[in-house]
């Protein structure tokens, strides 16, 4: 790979007018500026394309197609993929965006030839921009940097419910992506999540400690809009139907694995997860102001977990909405501050 590699940067688009200005305006500022840029707009009927063809740089390619959804973006993907020129695949979600350094800083990764895949933190903000939470690389440096080779499918044995990494951070290398056919058409899984699985098996990846993207989660966000529990038997189902598929490999890299056991984590994880699903959805929509809502959902939480603590919450929630304020999301930032103060001192 040459000293200063094209990086493609694949973006498909639906109706995301208030926030792909902002989008633009990260990729233009990027210190890096040897990269190409394709937008696949799925049909908008929101101004969005009006907004695109303002910015007039040969780098940006843009292309129009009949709406297909949020269920046939792997082949919109697939249909981006085949129009990249560069060594480098980036991903850039249309409600996201980039810190100016993000292009130089994770270019420089794949410097070692054995890396295949970057990623790095993600800084969560809401439809104001305003930072409302933070996603880290994983704990286990064996899972972060797949070393060896399949490490990281353990977060997806073990560890459902988070994610590995969110796609606005990630770089992966053109022929990475092609070895494994591009991005897998499967039913009612994310590309995202059958891609970093297949890509796991092909080479080691790179975590950068730094915030490499901004995950915007607005009322509108796609996977807010999607069946949580639909989703997860999905990914689950793909999952195990891989991980017997390639059970050779796995075995031949050391990893084996009781499929049994691993279906008892998942459900233990699913019902952890699908228990807590209407408390997490009330903080953030919280974070999205939006406060009847999250009244809403709190109430479903509340009506299960009747406790003294959770109807306290409660009252707070509808008091939020009263003032048109995040109560909550302040004082577990107080917490959390306080906690830190007190863990210094020890």
């Amino acid at each position: 790979m040459s000293r200063n590699p094209l990086a493609s940067i694949i973006t498909p688009v639906f109706n995301q007018r208030p926030y792909i200005e902002q989008t633009i305006l990260s990729v233009l500022k990027q210190g890096y500026q040897n990269w190409e840029w394709i937008i696949i707009d799925d049909g908008s009927t929101d101004g969005t394309a009006n907004i695109i063809r303002t910015f007039k740089d040969s780098r940006i390619k843009y292309t129009h197609q009949e709406h297909l959804g949020v269920t046939c973006l792997a082949q919109t993907f697939n249909k981006a993929l085949d129009l990249c020129k560069g060594d480098l695949i980036a991903f850039l979600d249309s409600d996201d965006y980039w810190p100016a350094y993000k292009l130089d800083v994770q270019v420089r990764s794949f410097d070692d030839p054995d890396v295949i895949l970057s990623y790095g933190k993600c800084c969560v903000v809401n439809h104001r921009g305003r930072k409302i939470g933070y996603i880290d690389i994983p704990p286990d440096k064996k899972i972060a940097l797949n070393n060896p080779v399949g490490s990281a499918l353990k977060r997806f044995m073990y560890v459902m419910k988070y994610p590995l990494m969110q796609p606005s951070t990630v770089m992966v290398k053109r022929g990475s992506l092609l070895n494994i056919g591009g991005f897998d058409v499967a039913s009612g899984v994310p590309w995202d999540i059958t891609a970093w699985v297949k890509l796991s098996l092909e080479g080691r990846f790179s975590s950068i400690p730094s915030c490499l993207g901004f995950w915007r989660r607005h009322r509108l966000s796609t996977n807010l809009l999607r069946n949580q529990e639909e989703l997860f038997d999905a990914c689950t189902h793909y999952l195990k139907q891989f991980m017997m598929q390639h059970s050779k490999r796995l075995d031949e890299l050391g990893f084996h694995f009781d499929m049994s056991d691993i279906e008892k984590r998942w459900e233990a994880i699913k019902k952890e997860f699908m228990t807590y699903l209407p408390y997490n959805r009330a903080l953030l929509m919280l974070s999205l102001t939006s406060f009847k809502d999250a009244q809403t959902e709190f109430k479903r939480f509340l009506d299960v977990h009747p406790s003294i603590k959770n109807r306290i919450i409660y009252y707070v929630i509808i008091a939020s909405g009263i003032i048109r304020y995040d109560l909550v999301g302040t004082l577990l930032d107080f917490r959390e501050k306080a906690r830190s103060i007190l863990s210094a001192q020890k």
